[in-house]
């Protein structure tokens, strides 16, 4: 089970970083700046939830991590705490959003970052929702 759930974080925090970092072709009026002021961006999104692309960017940020809160603590034991996890998350999505500060197309923000974290915190949440649903595997051998 743990090298299965670390091939597919592996997969799944590949596939982001490919998703993050190649250069994006906005459509005209959609291209945001970068953002260094916490929950600019966030009121943005709050102000234009009808518009998909700024619900697209919403979700994806949501998302993007959040395989890191289900998978981690199974393909590493040592994310089987919240804030470990969160510190993880903020210093994988703190470095992408620093590193499209370079790429053509990007922007960096701060609210990505936050809303990374706050998904591979669902993430977890979820873990340890389905963890405490599922019969431990030495419970079951007993029982």
């Amino acid at each position: 089970m743990r090298l299965l759930a670390t091939l597919v974080l592996a997969g799944s925090l590949i596939g982001g970083l490919v998703l993050t970092l190649a250069p994006a072709h906005p459509l005209p009026g959609q291209v945001v700046d970068d953002n260094l002021i916490p929950f600019h961006t966030l009121r943005l999104y709050l102000d234009n939830l009808g518009s998909m692309f700024w619900m697209r960017n919403l979700f994806g940020n949501l998302g993007l991590l959040l395989p890191l809160g289900v998978l981690g603590p199974i393909a590493l034991p040592v994310l089987d705490r919240w804030w470990r996890l969160a510190l993880v998350a903020f210093c994988y999505s703190a470095t992408f959003e620093l590193t499209q500060l370079f790429v053509p197309d990007r922007a960096a923000d701060i609210d990505d970052v936050i809303v990374n974290v706050l998904g591979a915190l669902l993430g977890f949440a979820i873990y340890r929702v389905v963890r405490r649903a599922t019969p431990s595997r030495a419970h079951r051998l007993s029982g």
